[in-house]
C-alpha cells in the first residue's frame, strides 16, 4: 500500500470490530499507510473530526432536526470531540459514545432502538484503519441506513486521505 493511497475493503484480520461482523447489516473499512509519529488513536480520531467538511455538518444538522421531529435523539456534531480531555468509557465524544480506548485503538458506538453503530480507528504499525459495523434493529434502522451508507462510503475515505496528506 502506498503512503498516499486509501484502500477500501474488508476489515483487516486484526480489526477489533471483527467479532462484531456476525449479522451485520453494513460493514465498511478503509486503511492507509501514514506516519504515526506517536499519535494515539484518540488523536487520529480528533484529527479526522477536525477535517469534517461544511456540507457534512449541514447534513448532520438536517439529520438532527428531522430525527428530533420523529422523537429521536440529537447526536450533535462530530467536531465536538475536540474539547474532550482524558475521555473515559461511556463518555460522549462528538456523535458517539466511547466504548474503549488505548494508544492503538479507539472504539466508539451509538446504540438506540433502531440501530447500533460501532466505529473503530485502529493503528496496526503505520497503517491506520477506520472500520464501521452497523446492526439494524428494525425497519426504521434499515430505512435510515439507505441514505447514510453511501454518504459514509464517500466521506470516510476522504477524511482518511486528509489524514494521510497532513502527516506526510
Amino acid at each position: 500500500m502506498s503512503s498516499s493511497r486509501v484502500v477500501a475493503g474488508p476489515l483487516s484480520a486484526g480489526s477489533i470490530l471483527r467479532p462484531q461482523l456476525d449479522g451485520a447489516d453494513f460493514v465498511h473499512a478503509c486503511q492507509a499507510t501514514t506516519r504515526r509519529d506517536g499519535r494515539p488513536a484518540l488523536q487520529a480520531y480528533r484529527d479526522m473530526a477536525a477535517t469534517i467538511p461544511g456540507w457534512f455538518d449541514g447534513l448532520m444538522a438536517l439529520r438532527n432536526r428531522g430525527m428530533q421531529l420523529l422523537g429521536m435523539k440529537h447526536l450533535g456534531s462530530l467536531r465536538a470531540v475536540q474539547g474532550t480531555v482524558d475521555p473515559v468509557s461511556g463518555q460522549r465524544l462528538g456523535i458517539f459514545t466511547l466504548q474503549s480506548l488505548d494508544d492503538d485503538v479507539i472504539v466508539l458506538e451509538d446504540n438506540d432502538r433502531h440501530l447500533r453503530v460501532q466505529l473503530a480507528l485502529q493503528w496496526q504499525g503505520d497503517v491506520l484503519e477506520v472500520a464501521t459495523v452497523v446492526h439494524t434493529h428494525n425497519a426504521f434502522g434499515r430505512l435510515y441506513m439507505l441514505p447514510v451508507a453511501p454518504v459514509h462510503r464517500l466521506i470516510v475515505p476522504r477524511l482518511l486521505e486528509k489524514q494521510v496528506r497532513s502527516y506526510r
